[in-house]
């Protein structure tokens, strides 16, 4: 997350899922829901790496009447099973909590974008 100025303040931007969101993916670039779920596994693995060093946000993006169909959720489960394998390296959480989080951090902790 960060900070930009915008409306007479800031506001708190949190990275949202262009690439990985199911729309884009599956319904406009074609991707099988198992190609999907690949990509999903792929970016939680190298994104779980490098929070070794920085913590991270991994947002998901998904609309039941896509992804939500029978034949595509067995894939999205799979993947959301191998990210939650990793439960004790995570911190589940929607985009509310995590600026709750966010404004409690020291201001020198905190990215700011002009």
């Amino acid at each position: 997350p960060f900070w930009v100025k915008g409306g007479g303040g800031r506001i708190l931007a949190i990275p949202y899922p262009i690439e990985l969101n199911d729309q884009p993916a599956i319904v406009g670039r074609k991707h099988t829901p198992a190609e999907h779920a690949d990509m999903l596994v792929d970016q939680f693995d190298e994104m779980l790496r490098r929070s070794e060093d920085t913590p991270l946000v991994l947002a998901l993006s998904l609309h039941t009447f896509i992804v939500g169909q029978p034949f595509r959720i067995v894939h999205l489960r799979r993947a959301l099973e191998h990210m939650l394998a990793h439960r004790d390296r995570l911190w589940v959480t929607v985009p509310r909590e995590i600026s709750r989080y966010y404004r409690t951090l020291p201001a020198e902790a905190q990215l700011q974008v002009e």
